[in-house]
């Protein structure tokens, strides 16, 4: 049976029409015929019965090509949101360093106006508090730094002073720099979801499982994440168990409780990709039905798809300048326990407040955590106060020293206690005390100071030209990445191939000469119009053989033209060859001769 007289399969109900698939059509039909025709019907037969046990059927394939170089296409933000998800959604785009958005949405909270303050629920308005802290400001009610209170009350040494010198920091600068409460939010909380540690992406021999790791202190960004307007933000960052293959198991509480606003593509958005591209499918074989199908001839050619070295491989244009959140949400929960400071320098070097023993993304560990580092900014010292700060007489009745491991000691003179004096411990665990009474002042109890805060207009804190770089850059260095979309781009296959017919390129120099036979990959399952492959790979023995029984395996996955996907065997007329099709059925084919340079016939017959 001719190829080109072969009942071809219908392409699959519900997929798009191609988007090079009709260029190449059209090229074809101009030059083929002279002048204009009377367009026909071509009433198409039913596709040929299934092959019985020791029954045969010849077919002829052909080998084409449409090579469509530097060809540019654009794609609309609707046409990019038409894509199919899963698509969209594989092709990564880069690790979104947030450190400036952890920042600026601390920077928002501290410079909340009182208004939206007193709007704010009691957790969220002594995190403002606690995040504007100061010596000058500091309540040390309820701690057991209270009594220093008395003392200054009592021989006129500020308590601030005292405050100050221990923390290093002036009188009305804040105890905690903001950019190091940052870093301990994005080290305990962000970088601790299995969000922010991992993600998706095509198998490759670094990376088999196709999972990858994500930068530090970022966040992975997909196309869907572009054109969808970060609309997942809250589900990918919320709630989320910390292994993702024990749904049932321990879960981290997320940091994004909801997220608005967010245009990274605006409304006139486009994306242009410039590829090298044979448009054309290959012809091969469904042995299930005994009929000719057509494969997608794009995945063997990713490796070549895009010039990288033309700047313009890849253009978005009108992406949003200034990348910001309308509103969000964060969310810190807080240890349903109180969890006092430590008093022994032992375990080292932090001590033995159970703190640490506490899941990272509690607040009280993220406290203790920012004290650590602010813990090594201050320098070893030794501080003796009289009345009015320091004093050089011999009445000097309060002492603080640091040493070098940030273990710190306030002695007060006998003449003068009001109170016990407060247990020598670690900076942060003077810092976590203080920090934790003021968490619950409104009456909170434990457990009741989760802190949810919205803020808006949040800016992220990158360039768009820094974003569109960082995207081109990650992308030509895993042209894989685009493999589905340019699949999309280039949709063509028909039916459902076991095996189709290649033939070596022009560039080395034997088109035509040589005829390989290339049994499918993975890669080469059609889709459906929602992105999910119609079938299995469910091939027990992929490749060809030169016995029945499926033991003497001639195929090989050799490089040619680029290709080391496919196993690959070359064929001349009068070669037998078995394989296996995906439900378990084996066939001979027997390699006939060759109609012309770009066709050849087979045929098949079924074994079992």
């Amino acid at each position: 049976m001719d190829a080109r007289d072969s009942n071809r399969p219908a392409a699959p109900a519900g997929r798009r029409l191609s988007r090079l698939g009709p260029l190449a059509a059209a090229a074809a039909l101009s030059s083929a015929l002279p002048a204009c025709v009377d367009a026909v019907t071509v009433e198409q037969p039913p596709p040929p019965a299934a092959l019985g046990v020791n029954e045969s059927r010849t077919l002829t394939l052909e080998f084409l090509r449409f090579d469509a170089r530097g060809f540019a296409k654009t794609l609309t933000l609707e046409e990019l949101r038409a894509l199919p998800r899963p698509t969209l959604e594989g092709i990564w785009l880069l690790d979104l360093d947030i450190s400036t958005l952890i920042e600026n949405a601390l920077l928002k909270v501290m410079y909340m106006p009182p208004a939206e303050i007193a709007a704010l629920p009691p957790a969220a308005q002594n995190l403002v508090g606690l995040l504007n802290m100061t010596p000058e400001n500091a309540d040390l009610r309820g701690t057991s730094l209270e009594g220093l209170l008395g003392v200054g009350n009592a021989v006129g040494i500020p308590t601030s002073k005292i405050l100050s010198d221990l923390v290093g920091a002036a009188g009305n600068e804040r105890i905690i720099p903001v950019e190091l409460t940052a870093q301990a939010v994005l080290e305990n909380l962000v970088s601790t979801h299995p969000n922010t540690k991992t993600r998706r992406g095509p198998p490759s021999d670094e990376h088999p499982d196709g999972v990858y790791p994500v930068a530090p202190h970022s966040i992975p960004v997909t196309l869907h994440d572009v054109v969808t307007d970060f609309a997942g933000l809250a589900g990918q960052f919320g709630p989320a168990p910390l292994d993702p293959d024990d749904p049932d198991g321990a879960k981290h509480p997320g940091f994004i409780k909801a997220a608005s606003g967010v245009k990274a593509a605006l409304d006139d958005f486009t994306m242009t990709v410039k590829v090298d591209v044979n448009a054309l499918p290959y012809k091969g074989v469904d042995a299930t039905a005994a009929d000719v199908a057509s494969v997608n001839s794009t995945p063997g050619q990713i490796d070549t798809l895009f010039d990288f070295s033309e700047p313009d491989w890849l253009v978005l244009d009108n992406l949003s300048r200034n990348l910001s959140i309308g509103e969000l949400t964060l969310a810190i929960p807080e240890s349903p326990m109180h969890l006092p400071g430590g008093t022994n320098k032992e375990p080292t070097p932090r001590g033995d407040s159970p703190v640490w023993e506490q899941p990272l993304w509690e607040f009280e560990h993220i406290l203790a955590r920012a004290g650590e580092l602010r813990a090594a900014q201050l320098e070893d010292h030794c501080s003796t106060y009289g009345p009015q700060g320091t004093s050089t007489s011999d009445y000097q009745p309060v002492k603080v020293c640091v040493d070098g491991a940030a273990w710190t000691e306030i002695s007060v003179d006998e003449s003068v206690v009001l109170e016990e004096p407060p247990p020598a411990s670690y900076f942060w665990d003077i810092l976590l005390e203080v920090a934790q009474a003021r968490l619950h002042d409104g009456g909170l109890a434990e457990g009741e100071a989760d802190i949810e805060v919205t803020l808006r207009d949040v800016p992220v804190g990158v360039k768009t030209d820094d974003l569109v770089a960082s995207i081109k850059e990650n992308l030509s260095s895993d042209p894989a990445v685009l493999k589905d979309m340019a699949i999309e781009l280039n949709d063509n296959s028909a039916g459902d191939a076991d095996f189709y017919l290649y033939q070596p390129s022009i560039e080395s120099g034997v088109a035509g000469q040589r005829d390989y036979l290339y049994f499918v990959a993975p890669d080469d399952i059609r889709k459906d119009a929602e992105g999910a492959r119609v079938r299995e790979y469910a091939y027990a023995h992929p490749g060809f053989f030169a016995d029945p029984e499926l033991t003497k395996k001639v195929s090989t996955t050799e490089e040619i033209d680029g290709d080391t996907l496919h196993e690959k065997v070359e064929v001349e007329p009068g070669d037998a060859l078995y394989f296996e099709d995906d439900e378990g059925r084996r066939y001979e084919i027997r390699i006939g001769d060759k109609p012309s340079a770009h066709r050849l016939s087979l045929t098949l017959t079924r074994l079992n």
